[in-house]
């Protein structure tokens, strides 16, 4: 038997509207979830007392075949995918996903409460439903009744515009640029320019607002009184220069001596190098983060990390410098107070021509 469920999104990290697209993306793949009817966005003040950005809120009705807690954890799956964390209690997210309404029914066990225990004290919750439901819906009146209450309180909620939405600033600011250097938007070449630049915008800084790198995978092994240095180098990355907006990209290379036996999968640090890349930055910011990410996921003895990269601002404008090529180097723990392994992560490198040093 299909149920009628209504569910509350939101987020207020990176590209707002982009997660919570991602997001009913996601549940409209699963087959035992029929995507019925979504709400338009609104923006909407964050409770609770963090000091944070506003969230971007939608409804969303569906109808499933899952029983509550198959739904429950479901969501979960998707709120770890798109790099949800529950540091802070009201904290921000990338994306909050919760059950709201089953129908008529009341739940309550351990994991889950329907109708949602806060579900008629938030306007970012009552105002989308609304949208979605129709007068015949067993808690229509008891909304409509509660958001004239909620208006009245210090809840701010604001419609969001199609044009207001992120691809769409992006998109309306290229077509400024280029009428402010002289060019036409309009022209065949560039007619489609904006949009493009937006989704290349959506996936080069994909990592925008995101602190912590999650998609990471640890194993432990047979702890030994002589750890080695585990070393992946050679790894390709891609970024964007804080100052102009202009490309750098190099590789990295990276080390670390495993503590109590807990390694990483290797496939991961090159992730963890697309995760810090992925947003706006610079190249001494990236090497510091690399160290930072290592240490706080596997708490090693030491980590080592080499960034060579070349930078379009100084090879396309200013100086004019090409194949120029900048260094960046860190060491933490063991890698700063033994200097023979400290020389056998840079000789293994060799110096910015490749050569050993």
């Amino acid at each position: 038997m299909m149920e009628n469920v209504i569910l509350s999104l939101g987020s207020n990290i990176g590209n707002r509207e982009a997660y919570i697209n991602k997001a009913v993306a996601l549940l409209g793949n699963d087959p035992a979830i029929l995507i019925d009817k979504a709400s338009s966005f609104y923006e909407t003040s964050p409770v609770g007392n963090v000091n944070q950005r506003a969230f971007i809120n939608i409804a969303l009705k569906i109808a499933t075949t899952d029983s509550p807690e198959d739904l429950l954890t479901k969501i979960h799956q998707i709120e770890l995918h798109l790099h949800r964390t529950r540091d802070v209690h009201w904290g921000p997210r990338t994306l909050d996903v919760d059950i709201i309404f089953w129908g008529d029914q009341k739940i309550k066990t351990e994991s889950l409460i329907i109708p949602h225990p806060e579900a008629f004290n938030r306007l970012f919750v009552l105002v989308p439903t609304l949208g979605i439901v129709t007068p015949e819906f067993p808690f229509y009146n008891q909304i409509k009744a509660q958001i004239q209450k909620l208006q009245k309180a210090d809840q701010t909620i604001q419609l969001v515009q199609k044009q207001t939405q992120s691809k769409q600033v992006v998109e309306s600011a290229i077509r400024q640029i280029l009428n402010a250097i002289g060019d036409d938007p309009d022209r065949p070449g560039l007619v489609e320019t904006p949009d493009r630049v937006a989704r290349m915008y959506n996936e080069i800084f994909s990592s925008e607002g995101l602190d912590n790198f999650e998609d990471y995978k640890l194993f432990n092994t047979k702890e030994t009184d002589n750890s080695k240095m585990v070393m992946v180098k050679n790894i390709t990355f891609y970024s964007m220069c804080e100052h102009h907006m202009m490309p750098f990209w190099g590789k990295a290379h990276i080390a670390y001596v495993p503590d109590h036996g807990k390694i990483i999968g290797l496939s991961k640090i090159p992730r963890l190098v697309d995760f810090v890349s992925h947003k706006l930055g610079l190249q001494e910011k990236l090497t510091d983060d690399i160290v930072a990410q290592m240490n706080r996921i596997l708490a090693p003895k030491g980590v080592a990390v080499i960034v060579d990269s070349r930078h379009m601002c100084v090879e396309m404008r200013g100086v004019k410098k090409a194949d120029s090529l900048t260094r960046t180097i860190r060491f933490s723990g063991v890698f700063e107070t033994d200097q023979a392994l400290r020389m056998a992560f840079l000789n293994s490198i060799g110096d910015v021509n490749g050569k050993t040093i």
